[in-house]
């Protein structure tokens, strides 16, 4: 199994609500979203994130929610421990299938599109 996971915290203390921040009328989160979801080879797209709204968000676009335990969403906390936490969280539950590969987006990334060329995905 390839899977996206992409993070996103509320707690932004430079640019608060950032992660769903209208651009072109369309929230941030948005975009990194679409590009897992319409990359052929991705096959499970989840968010990690401990903002509501942005749980929503990811529900209205068949993304799964990883809700981000509160010692992760600190403005101190690194990356990397919430991508080990939500590695671990879409092992847990696709226990059948082996995680082949670990595709990681952040939602305060608007340019991330993808491409399908031949059997891999091209980032523009």
């Amino acid at each position: 199994m390839i899977a996206a996971l992409l993070l996103g915290r509320k707690g932004s203390s430079g640019f608060p609500g950032k992660n769903l921040y209208p651009v072109l009328g369309t929230p941030l989160a948005y975009y990194p979203m679409m590009a897992a979801l319409n990359s052929g080879p991705v096959d499970e797209v989840f968010i990690s994130t401990d903002d509501e709204k942005l749980m929503g968000l990811a529900r209205e676009n068949g993304v799964d929610v990883i809700v981000r335990p509160p010692e992760l969403c600190t403005k101190e906390a690194l990356g990397e421990d919430a991508y080990v936490h939500g590695y671990f969280e879409v092992r847990n539950r696709n226990k059948e299938k082996d995680i082949e590969l670990m595709v990681l987006l952040f939602c305060n990334a608007p340019t991330i599109t993808s491409e399908l060329i031949g059997e891999g995905i091209k980032v523009l």
